[in-house]
């Protein structure tokens, strides 16, 4: 490649890589971490803060996550398991999250830890992503709260939206945050306490 080539190859990727950053602007509101409460109630038993982290998609911030249980813990399958109450907290920071990219996202989740469910929890899974109807706008929240014996309440920018039922659903969604496939390393680790 002859010198001027290289130079409108060199000049062609430049402009390719300023699209990418422009389609893709630097998709957080804010530039720190919320601060998240040091602890949450949970139906009737209070809930510390165990840690947090960062949901990155390729170069874009989108969510820190935060992970509530009844006792500090940094074993990820003792989390999932435990029938106690725990809550996951979801801030946004990416300008705008589409509830098709959200229903997709839990999709491609439930698909690693419950990739052959019972038709019952099948339609318990397909009942919880109907929840979500409605875009995510930074500074909003979704929570997830588990309660014993009641199931996982589901709030999206504060209106709950309903609850399902069952420990096996819990798992299931808890194993999307903290499984052996977790949708992000970094924020499991960070919701473990470990970065």
């Amino acid at each position: 490649m002859n010198p001027l080539g290289r130079a409108r190859y060199f000049q062609g990727f430049v402009v390719l890589f300023l699209a990418i950053l422009w389609a893709f602007p630097a998709g957080a509101a804010e530039d720190k971490a919320p601060k998240f409460p040091g602890e949450i109630t949970i139906g009737q038993t209070r809930c510390v803060l165990n840690g947090f982290g960062l949901r990155k998609k390729l170069i874009v911030d989108v969510y820190y996550g935060a992970l509530y249980v009844t006792e500090k813990s940094s074993d990820a399958k003792a989390v999932i398991e435990a029938d106690k109450a725990k809550g996951i907290v979801m801030h946004f920071v990416y300008k705008e999250v589409e509830a098709s990219k959200l229903v997709e996202t839990w999709k491609e989740g439930f698909e690693k830890t419950a990739p052959s469910p019972t038709p019952a929890l099948k339609d318990r899974i397909n009942t919880f992503m109907g929840y979500f109807t409605e875009s995510v706008k930074a500074g909003e929240e979704i929570r997830l709260l588990y309660e014993p014996g009641v199931g996982t309440r589901v709030v999206v920018k504060g209106q709950e939206k309903g609850i399902v039922p069952g420990s096996d659903f819990m798992k299931a969604l808890w194993g999307i945050f903290l499984g052996e496939k977790p949708a992000s390393e970094g924020l499991k680790k960070g919701m473990l306490g470990q970065s």
